[in-house]
């Protein structure tokens, strides 16, 4: 019969492993805040409110390209008076992607560290070993699997199957070095 500890010391192991890495990467770089290249006051609706007697005329909007944000300034009436388009959010998304790479990065280098931890541990001088070890193995699966979905979308259409190729085969390969009795 399995014993349920072990299970649990297992599984305990993985999963605060992966927390731990994730945590430990937003700590050291942090994700970029949307206030640090937007301004959130800009996006709101105006204060004032329109009267109901205020007729606004309508003005030429303008076309925003390349990811802008299309923007109204208003006059004392809430009524629009021109528009203009706002870019912020596109060095944002440049943030997010070079913050996505960084994680994936991060977390891949990390995963194989706790995947090397699991893999040498010596089970014979501590039967314990052999539950760290599999939580180890556990937490760097999870953590190389975090921060492949972190970062899949940003992949380049070739580099996704191989990322995916190469992280099969490491699963296969700890299924032959581990399970192999």
């Amino acid at each position: 019969m399995t014993d349920v500890r072990k299970i649990l010391v297992i599984f305990i192991i993985g999963v605060l492993y992966a927390i731990f890495v994730q945590s430990l990467i937003e700590a050291v770089y942090p994700s970029p805040n949307y206030e640090d290249f937007c301004n959130p006051q800009a996006y709101s609706v105006p204060m004032t409110p329109v009267a109901k007697e205020v007729n606004c005329s309508n003005i030429e909007s303008a076309q925003c390209t390349k990811g802008g944000m299309l923007q109204f300034t208003y006059d004392s009436n809430g009524c629009p008076t021109s528009s203009y388009c706002d870019y912020c959010n596109v060095g944002l998304e440049k943030a997010q992607e070079q913050y996505r790479l960084v994680v994936f990065i991060v977390s891949s280098v990390m995963a194989l560290v706790a995947i090397g931890i699991g893999l040498v541990l010596p089970v014979k001088k501590n039967p314990l070993n052999e539950w760290i070890g599999t939580g180890f193995l556990l937490g760097g699966l999870i953590t190389l699997f975090i921060g492949t979905i972190r970062y899949y979308n940003d992949m380049t259409r070739i580099l996704r199957p191989i990322v995916l190729l190469i992280e099969m085969i490491i699963v296969i390969f700890l299924a032959y070095k581990k399970l192999k009795k």
